[in-house]
């Protein structure tokens, strides 16, 4: 099956990062900056080579409906940077799903070159091939300088260890890379999902997650674990969060700090939505007078319920299915989760992008292991608004998508499982 042709849009976009004051409950750490300068296109970088660029602020899109190189974008990014990890640089990875052969046999060679390997994950993504590889290379004691853990029943939180960051001490020349991303590493994220991932180089905020990754890793189970650090113009949330209100939700109380008087745009794209706290802020901006917008893949019904009333937002279900040509039945659907704000926020002009694991539930917010990031910058802003422009275009037009392209960074040329 080919898909149909689509214009061609950059992967990757640049970013020179603006300042940003969302609330915190939890002490922050302010001392520090990083300054930010553009990125250049990762597309065509060859295998093994970690460009300077790969390093600096950037945001990252796989795109069902494009290339296979757009569909493999996220995957090719963080196996690139772990193949740039030299003898004794630390790679710590926590995420939900893992099925990639390519990335497991690329943790497997970065043991075998002296770096230290250390891979999180809920226990639930055990039963395949690639993660009994990694196990079997790693070992599963931390008394080792490399080990798997799987957690069951969430590491920290209680339910599952949903996290999608990557943690590089060093990869090429760059140092304190952190990826935060809303993708797993299996075939269906790569080939039929949209997904994001952000990643910089930043010593403060590159320990502020080594700090979380440790406590996921201890597997010492607390009913908040919510930290707040600042750094430059990045500032991270670790989850699950303590609360029974909205004032405990982040997401809302970021939302809260919206103005809709000059026509402010608010884009969001989630995988699943339920938290009825969360849809009465986004009808209410709507109503406001703000230009919202949503592109979901699952909608609880009362959220539903809330958004579609008179002066809501524009919604856009983002799950299509139909049949390729050999009589298989193929599906789309965005799985990232990111808010934009263009315009009055904290009251300033601003562009805001506030992305991460997190699906917009309760689970997500009280229950499981979850990180989340807000960024200020035109030009990261512009290449999510971007990435939502085609997200928007293909889920209305029901564009059909390239197939199961095979992992370029994959030996055998195969697909993953």
């Amino acid at each position: 099956m080919r898909g149909r042709p689509i214009a061609a849009m950059a992967a990757v976009g640049a970013v020179a990062l603006g300042s940003i004051s969302p609330p915190a409950r939890a002490v922050p750490d302010r001392s520090g900056t990083h300054g930010a300068v553009p990125m250049a296109a990762m597309s065509g970088v060859p295998a093994g080579t970690v460009p300077m660029a790969a390093m600096r602020p950037s945001a990252v899109f796989n795109v069902p409906s494009g290339s296979a190189e757009e569909q493999n974008a996220i995957a090719h990014h963080v196996n690139q940077l772990t193949a740039g990890a030299p003898r004794g640089a630390l790679i710590q990875i926590a995420v939900f799903m893992f099925t990639s052969k390519a990335f497991a046999q690329t943790l497997i060679d970065a043991k075998k070159r002296g770096a230290r390997v250390q891979l999180v994950v809920d226990a639930s993504t055990r039963d395949n091939d690639a993660y009994r590889s990694v196990e079997r290379a790693l070992g599963t004691s931390r008394k080792n300088s490399s080990w798997v853990v799987a957690c069951r029943g969430g590491c920290i939180g209680d339910t599952i260890m949903h996290n999608k960051f990557f943690l590089f001490s060093r990869t090429g020349r760059a140092r304190d890379v952190v990826v935060q991303s809303s993708a797993n590493l299996t075939t269906r994220n790569r080939v039929n999902a949209w997904n994001n991932a952000f990643t910089i180089s930043d010593a403060r905020l590159y320990r502020a997650y080594g700090r979380y990754f440790a406590a996921l890793a201890a597997r010492r189970h607390e009913r908040d674990h919510y930290r707040v650090a600042h750094s430059g113009r990045v500032t991270a949330y670790t989850f699950p969060r303590a609360g029974d209100s909205p004032k405990t939700d982040t997401l809302y109380e970021l939302l809260g700090h919206v103005g809709c008087a000059r026509g402010t745009a608010v884009r969001v794209t989630t995988f699943n939505l339920s938290r009825t706290a969360v849809a009465e802020r986004l009808w209410s901006l709507s109503h406001q007078g703000c230009d919202v917008r949503v592109i979901y893949t699952n909608l609880s019904a009362r959220a539903h319920e809330i958004l579609a009333q008179d002066g809501g937002p524009q919604l856009l279900n983002s799950h299509y299915l139909y049949f390729d040509g050999d009589g298989d039945e193929v599906d789309a659907f965005a799985h990232s989760k990111y808010v934009l704000i263009d315009g009055t926020y904290a009251g300033r002009t601003r562009k805001v992008v506030i992305t991460g694991s997190p699906n917009y539930t309760e689970p997500a917010l009280r229950h499981n292991d979850e990180t989340m990031i807000t960024i200020e910058g035109a030009d990261i802003y512009g290449a999510y608004q971007g990435n939502f422009a085609r997200l928007w275009q293909a889920a209305q037009t029901h564009y059909q998508l390239n197939g199961s392209v095979p992992d370029p960074d994959d030996p055998t040329a195969s697909t993953d499982d």
